[in-house]
């Protein structure tokens, strides 16, 4: 895991350590190596959405479910949601290959709260109490393929 990914800064074992504790301790990680049902009907991801995320609107009642694709290793697919109160944000990213997808969650700053990468899917992660405000989801893979996927994102 000390390779450093292209694009990517070189990351300290003691600090991967730290993100791998934190992501298990906040209750993300990887989940069953099921296959997701059938793609949901909802809003669809559309390019260009490697710079600028595509907006997906408020977090409401209802969670958003979104179908996507990474076309290669170099494709990142960004989503932008907005909280209009603290919450408990939920996020699920899945695909029913042998691909290897990853999932990042980052504020308004640009700072990453969460990265997900377990190796299996689905990745998900809940992230309990953030302050309200603007989150960006980033979906990456290390699969030089196209690969679908279903990302589900919501309040729990």
């Amino acid at each position: 895991m000390s390779a450093k990914r292209a694009g990517q800064a070189p990351m300290h074992g003691s600090v991967l350590a730290l993100l791998l504790i934190g992501a298990i301790v906040a209750g993300c990680g990887g989940g069953s190596s099921s296959p997701p049902t059938a793609p949901p009907s909802g809003p669809v991801e559309s390019e260009p959405n490697d710079f600028i995320p595509q907006s997906l609107g408020t977090l409401s009642t209802t969670d958003i479910q979104l179908n996507g694709s990474t076309a290669s290793a170099r494709d990142v697919d960004l989503f932008r949601v907005t909280a209009s109160a603290p919450v408990n944000l939920f996020v699920s990213l899945d695909w029913s290959s042998t691909s290897d997808l990853e999932l990042a969650i980052s504020d308004a700053n640009g700072i990453f709260v969460r990265n997900v990468n377990t190796g299996s899917h689905p990745e998900s992660c809940r992230l309990d109490g953030l302050p309200a405000g603007s989150y960006t989801i980033r979906v990456g893979s290390f699969t030089n393929a196209a690969t679908p996927y279903t990302l589900t994102i919501g309040q729990r």
